[in-house]
């Protein structure tokens, strides 16, 4: 059974996150690049966006409709597929899930243009995916 709760909860985290990242996206590439801080900020900030992204996208699966994923970017594809958010969207956010098991995982790895990018241009997205979310509730009563 769908737990409101849970997903608002979630919403109201990625809202903080967003919230904290906008402070940065007025930074240029070379300020972003040269202190250390905002890469870790922007890292964690993003882990923390996506890693609720995929909770919700989880919660609703399996609460909804069936816990039939292998992997992250199945998650975001079956959320597509099942219409809870534009099927092109969910094609859009793919990557994500791929972004989030290096942020994660090969921290070592990342690319801080993807991430700069990703401040800069992909906010936006989140935003986008809980405004679906929202809808969804909404239509769930």
């Amino acid at each position: 059974m769908l737990d409101r709760s849970i997903i608002e909860a979630h919403l109201q985290n990625m809202e903080e996150a967003l919230a904290n990242l906008r402070r940065y996206q007025g930074l240029s590439l070379k300020e972003f690049s040269k202190d250390l801080s905002y890469i870790w900020i922007v890292t964690k900030g993003l882990e923390i966006l996506i890693q609720n992204l995929l909770d919700i996208g989880a919660h609703i699966l399996a609460s909804e409709i069936k816990n039939d994923w292998d992997d992250y970017s199945e998650i975001i594809i079956k959320l597509g597929q099942y219409e809870i958010i534009p099927e092109d969207f969910s094609k859009q956010i793919q990557g994500m899930a791929g972004l989030r098991n290096i942020l994660v995982h090969e921290y070592l790895r990342v690319d801080e243009k993807k991430l700069y990018d990703y401040l800069k241009d992909r906010l936006t997205d989140f935003t986008e995916f809980m405004g679906y979310i929202q809808q969804y509730l909404d239509k769930k009563g």
